[in-house]
This record gives C-alpha cells, sequence and structure tokens, in this order.
C-alpha cells in the first residue's frame, strides 16, 4: 500500500450527497468573504473522511476474541451458527 491509498479512502455512497452540500456552502461563502471558504474547506475535508469507507479485515485465528463495533465482549461462548450462513453445524 503507498501513501495514497492510505490517505485517500473510498467513501460510503450515501456521505456523498452531504460533501457536495458542504462543498457547495464552502463556495458560496467564499464568495462572501475568503476565509469563510477555507473554513467550508476544512469541514468538506472532515465530512469526507467521516463517511470514508475503509476495508474491514476481520482477523482469523480460534484464540482471537472479535467485539462488536463498540469494542465491548459481552459474552464469550460456543454457539451453533444460524444454517443461512452455510457452514455447518459445529460451533
Amino acid at each position: 500500500m503507498n501513501m495514497m491509498d492510505a490517505v485517500i479512502l473510498p467513501m460510503h455512497p450515501e456521505g456523498r450527497k452531504f460533501v457536495a452540500i458542504f462543498a457547495a456552502a464552502a463556495l458560496i461563502l467564499g464568495l462572501i468573504w475568503e476565509p469563510f471558504f477555507w473554513a467550508g474547506l476544512g469541514l468538506t475535508i472532515w465530512c469526507y473522511y467521516f463517511f470514508r469507507d475503509p476495508e474491514r479485515v476481520v482477523p482469523q485465528s480460534d484464540n482471537f476474541i472479535i467485539s462488536p463495533a463498540d469494542g465491548v465482549v459481552s459474552l464469550i461462548q460456543d454457539v451453533t451458527p444460524p444454517p443461512e450462513m452455510g457452514i455447518g453445524e459445529e460451533p
């Protein structure tokens, strides 16, 4: 991975409209007073990074415990996976 791949991440499709709104507001406010443009540009960049959608990689090992997005491990137990997953009956 080069440096640009680490900086420029794909954006979630739902975020495009928000980034467009922020960019349009920055341009319009920039016509009023140039410092407004720079502040709006900063907010547009912040909005882009807020909606970034990096590729997530879940580590695979029998010794790992994977928590949900909030980071709180609430229960550790062996369970049978749902049949919809099609990975068998063994936990």
